[in-house]
């Protein structure tokens, strides 16, 4: 009784939750903070009440309620006397004030600890640590003393606080494209993503693996997570792969790789898009057209290096039998055709994305009345609205934690200046080199990444990074980005690979051969930050000929990478080859026409010479699947 009671009870909260961000983008009735406010709310409820396991105890209830009644409690408090606080120009009128202050940071890291892991609200914790006893520090990290009453009241009461514009983008911007995403999957989208993927990959060498890459592209340009693209994609993928003979931690390796690339993919980016946008003062469709070409070259990377694997392995496409029609791919396709559709047709007449994507929501509310081969499925329809909403307003709560969480860093760093005096710091380390600064930052992110939720991450590193590469010439867009990516593939970085620990327990494999495997898979993915904090027209900072040669020149260099580090181009290489075409895939980095030629006359040398020694695939059960 107790747990109907309970589901119906997040059902409804979840259903406000969705109905409120739907009418944001259009009827913009309150002031930005009361939104805020009233969205962190509704998280705190949907993560202390939602999120932990089925089988609480009478303690675990009354601990759970106490913080989600306070946090609750003290949202309701700044929506109500919003006006008179406003006023107040972030100075505590009485003790109550300074103490709800802190006491909604304790809420908001231990919200953090509930939706993701420990790390983030630890280095939360540290910031906060660093601004209450940092004054005792002496020398360039040192900075003036800020009492409790002083931090309490600039995290609370002003607009540069707990209610800034981290929690801003997910309240207006973030939580409504992932309901999007939501809708699209669970009314048919996601069927239609898998089948175009068989439709499109499936009989090619590498058939299966492919098809994982494709529908990991296409499902993670609206999932936006590493984690929830490998259980979505790799619960079909990774089976097919091994009832076809793959090796298990192959097929783990190749759906954590593809996954991960899905937080790079436009529209939703892991949200980072949207984050990126607010920080980079752009707009948003100008992130998502920058992020377009290196998530392209991403997937290609990845696809290169499962067909070279497939080609000295001998794996091959998938039967006949196994391929869906185009008559039957197309009619599911349009179930997220649709809806990305009015999504673009709202962004390109230039309307703001929120509203551009409350539009496209209502497409999948139609397209939910029907199954996939477009017959009427009334039988259905409140199971796909049911699991939309409660999938939706799950993900969005905890991507308002992370970002609540996240906005105590930043304010912190803002507060004592520390942004700044690291960016000095790592200046005086690199000097003129923005070979080493890349290294540091990147290192950092990936650091970062490794515990921290992407967004986190990236939003961490930006603030101390972007600073240093804008400084030695990388555009804006492009430090950004650069960190952002690095900080994504921490998922597939050993030692703690969380895309990578997923799949190789839905493949019954080892982790760490699956985290080999997805190394040597995505070695060249690697390079593309620094192919495009060197080569800025990839980022479509540059003439259409620029951005063209540029795009031509990663594609020629990530083959080559890709083969080299596979061991096989158009037949397998020995080890002299190898070193070789991996010489004349660096060759393409550099910005001189010349070195680019040379790199071009080696590896279509090895081409020609390669050909002569290609062999027919053997049938997947004589496979070498460890090759």
């Amino acid at each position: 009784m107790r747990a109907g009671m309970h589901g119906l009870f997040l059902l409804a909260v979840s259903i406000i939750f969705v109905f409120f961000h739907l009418m944001l983008p259009v009827y913009a009735f309150l002031p930005n903070i009361q939104e805020r406010a009233i969205h962190l709310a509704l998280a705190v409820i949907l993560v202390f009440w939602g999120l932990k396991k089925k089988d609480r105890t009478a303690l675990d209830w009354v601990i759970d309620s106490a913080f989600a009644l306070t946090g609750v409690g003290i949202c309701v408090y700044m929506v109500s006397n919003y006006y008179q606080i406003m006023d107040q120009y972030g100075i505590a009128e009485n003790q109550m004030q300074v103490v709800m202050g802190l006491t909604l940071v304790v809420v908001i890291l231990e919200m953090a600890r509930r939706a993701v892991r420990p790390a983030l609200p630890i280095i939360a914790s540290l910031f906060l640590l660093y601004a209450i006893f940092g004054h005792h520090i002496p020398g360039t990290f040192g900075h003036p003393e800020y009492s409790l009453e002083t931090l309490s009241s600039s995290l609370f009461l002003t607009t540069g606080g707990l209610w800034g514009q981290l929690l801003g983008v997910s309240a207006n911007i973030i939580a409504i494209f992932v309901f999007l995403g939501a809708f699209i999957v669970h009314s048919g989208g996601g069927t239609g993503f898998m089948k175009i993927a068989i439709r499109l990959a499936g009989k090619f060498k590498g058939g299966p693996a492919k098809v994982a890459t494709v529908s990991s592209a296409l499902f993670g340009s609206i999932s936006g997570s590493a984690s929830a693209n490998v259980a979505s994609t790799g619960s079909f993928t990774i089976p097919m792969m091994k009832r076809l003979g793959y090796n298990p931690a192959l097929a783990g390796a190749v759906e954590a790789v593809a996954s991960t690339g899905g937080q790079i993919m436009p529209p939703i980016m892991g949200a980072g898009a949207f984050v990126m946008a607010e920080l980079v003062q752009t707009p948003y469709l100008e992130i998502a057209a920058a992020a377009s070409l290196p998530a392209i070259l991403y997937f290609v990377a990845v696809t290169l290096g499962i067909h070279f694997y497939a080609g000295k392995s001998g794996y091959l496409g998938m039967g006949d039998d196994s391929i869906p029609g185009w008559g039957e791919t197309l009619k599911a396709s349009t179930f997220f055709l649709i809806p990305f559709g009015m999504l673009a047709y709202w962004l390109l007449q230039r309307y703001t994305p929120q509203y551009a994507a409350f539009w496209a929501v209502l497409t999948t509310f139609f397209l939910a009345f029907f199954d996939t081969d477009w017959h009427l499925d009334l039988s259905h329809l409140w199971e796909k609205y049911h699991q939309a909403i409660l999938t939706g307003a799950r993900q969005a709560s905890v991507i308002a934690a992370i970002c609540a969480c996240a906005q105590i860093i930043v304010s912190v760093i803002a507060m004592t200046g520390v942004g700044v005096k690291f960016t000095t710091s790592i200046l005086s380390v690199t000097g003129d080199s923005l070979f080493l600064a890349l290294l540091l930052v990147g290192l950092t992110s990936i650091i970062l990444g490794m515990e921290v939720p992407t967004t986190a991450a990236y939003i961490v590193a930006v603030v101390v990074g972007g600073p240093v590469l804008a400084d030695l010439g990388v555009p804006l867009v492009a430090a950004h980005l650069f960190v952002f990516y690095l900080a994504i593939l921490s998922a597939i970085t050993p030692p703690i690979c969380g895309a990578i620990f997923i799949a190789a327990g839905m493949a019954d494999a080892n982790w760490t051969e699956t985290a080999k495997l997805g190394l040597k898979l995505a070695y060249a993915a690697f390079l593309l930050p620094f192919l495009f904090a060197y080569n800025p027209s990839l980022v479509l900072v540059g003439t259409p000929v620029e951005i063209l040669f540029s795009g031509l020149k990663s594609l020629l260099c990530l083959t080559l990478l890709s083969a080299g580090f596979m061991g096989y181009f158009r037949g397998e290489l020995k080890i002299l080859e190898r070193i070789l075409i991996i010489t004349a895939g660096c060759l393409f980095i550099p910005a001189f026409w010349w070195v680019n030629l040379l790199g071009a006359v080696i590896g279509g040398w090895l081409w020609f010479s390669t050909g002569k020694r290609e062999s027919s695939p053997l049938p997947l059960s004589e496979t070498n699947p460890n090759a």
